[in-house]
């Protein structure tokens, strides 16, 4: 069967997103599922937080979008991690995407290129920048399933309709396939928790089962630019990420 793709997305900063995608690609990874994580964030922060060191004349993933596009088998390397594989970033992904906006079917720029190598894989994770840009669009594009990261902090809904909204003018109105994950939830702020749910109501059908603590190892891998697996395995972060993958796995297989 070809890979399931799945965009994690959102256009807030400091929800979790890209350390989500890193935590649920490296966790499929583990359990001996070949896994791909496309760096779709021209700040790269999947890329750095794997540890990989890239060089002036290294091919990115701007290459896959550039003229004349470069097959995206050229572009990817392997992790520390076993089974997992990265389509690597840089902020040089940031000037091609400027000119994307000319490009002729330019949402399904990744979509095609993946479709070179789904066979090679059981799922693809796309870690996408922050924002509502060509680069998420071409990411719902491509996308089996969106994953939608929401902290439980104030005005979490914010932005929530307009993410939707871009979706649904990508994926059209039968679209369904997008789900919201609560992350950074600390059980005992009972009060703003609730506050929270209540304006996530119109969508709780939507709502995935597992949520992501707070968990400081989170961060602290990051900064020591490894997987959360590789830095603190028994951590309630790690774990919260393996119930993620084993919820999306077993979801996947119902339907």
């Amino acid at each position: 069967m070809p890979a399931k793709t799945i965009l994690i997305a959102t256009h807030k900063g400091g929800t979790g997103k890209t350390v989500t995608a890193m935590a649920l690609s490296t966790a499929i990874a583990l359990s001996k599922k070949k896994c791909l994580l496309v760096d779709l964030d021209p700040q790269g922060h999947s890329t750095l937080g794997l540890g990989l060191e890239l060089h002036e004349a290294d091919i990115t993933i701007r290459e896959v979008f550039s003229e004349p596009p470069q097959p995206i088998a050229r572009v990817i390397r392997t992790t520390h991690v076993p089974g997992l594989d990265i389509a690597p970033s840089n902020i040089r992904l940031a000037r091609v995407a400027q000119a994307l906006y000319m490009r002729p079917r330019r949402e399904d720029l990744l979509k095609r290129a993946l479709d070179a190598i789904r066979p090679q894989y059981d799922f693809i994770i796309i870690d996408c920048p922050p924002s509502l840009g060509i680069l998420v669009e071409i990411g719902i594009a491509a996308a089996d399933l969106i994953i939608i990261p929401c902290q439980m902090e104030a005005r979490a809904a914010d932005g929530l309709v307009d993410l939707l909204e871009v979706i649904t003018l990508i994926r059209g109105e039968q679209f369904n396939a997008w789900q919201i994950l609560l992350t950074r939830v600390d059980s005992r702020r009972t009060i703003t928790n609730e506050a929270v749910l209540a304006s996530l109501s119109p969508w709780k059908n939507k709502i995935l089962k597992s949520c992501i603590p707070q968990s400081e190892p989170l961060n602290q891998a990051q900064i020591q630019r490894t997987d959360i697996y590789t830095f603190e395995p028994k951590s309630k972060g790690a774990l919260a990420y393996q119930a993620l993958k084993q919820e999306i796995i077993n979801n996947g297989k119902q339907s």
